[in-house]
């Protein structure tokens, strides 16, 4: 068999068995409003035809007609096969459901009052949600702020998302300084028609609003 289809299937496995689970399990205890909340259940279905391609793969390498083949130096490109049916939307919906296995929402069966699946960046998972007003996520993100003309690499070690009585969502950044761990951050994050900002939450000239924000990090499980 293939190394490639092999490693693959190794890599999807887990992934594969924990979704389609939480899949089944959500369709049978959630109505219909309920499942399009959530969002990650739409690309089950690509995982499902992936695993279903490497099988057929898997399959036709052991086939004895593959055998022969072999013997004429007419060898089907494995590799190339994969690489073929990994198009750039599949490969980032993949990714995202590499995600999706690690979150919390899940095997959530209460009524979401997040819409998080809607809101949650590619590279990002919910580890904690008070299932009312307030999530935090985990990612590998990493930014690039300056100060002044210096260049600052920041790792992301979470984002807080809150929402108010209006129903409008605010999301924070914790950052910490990938050279100085004592240099460490929390920004206001938005993002508007593909411009990214980074503000600061402390308002009126105190620090309320941001020991209110870091309290709240602390008490939704960030740790750094």
């Amino acid at each position: 068999m293939s190394i490639r289809i092999e490693e693959e299937k190794n890599k999807y496995n887990k992934i594969y068995t924990d979704l389609v689970f939480a899949s089944d399990d959500l369709k049978q205890m959630l109505d219909k409003d309920e499942l399009k909340k959530r969002s990650f259940l739409s690309k089950v279905d690509i995982l499902k035809d992936y695993m279903n391609f490497l099988d057929k793969l898997e399959k036709e390498s052991k086939s004895k007609k593959n055998i022969l083949s072999k013997l004429f130096n007419k060898k089907e490109d494995y590799d190339l096969q994969i690489d073929k049916y990994l198009t750039d939307e599949k490969n980032m919906n993949l990714k995202k459901l590499d995600k999706c296995s690690n979150c919390k929402c899940k095997n959530c069966v209460s009524k979401c009052e997040m819409y998080q699946c809607f809101n949650c960046r590619e590279n990002e998972y919910v580890v904690e949600c008070n299932k009312v007003n307030s999530i935090l996520t985990n990612c590998n993100d990493t930014i690039t702020l300056y100060n002044g003309n210096e260049k600052i690499i920041f790792y992301v070690k979470g984002y807080l998302i809150e929402k108010d009585e209006e129903g409008n969502y605010t999301r924070y950044v914790y950052l910490i300084d990938s050279k100085d761990y004592d240099n460490q951050h929390i920004l206001k994050y938005s993002k508007f028609k593909g411009e990214e900002r980074y503000d600061s939450v402390i308002t009126d000239d105190t620090q309320y609003e941001l020991v209110r924000i870091n309290n709240k990090f602390i008490e939704m499980g960030l740790r750094v």
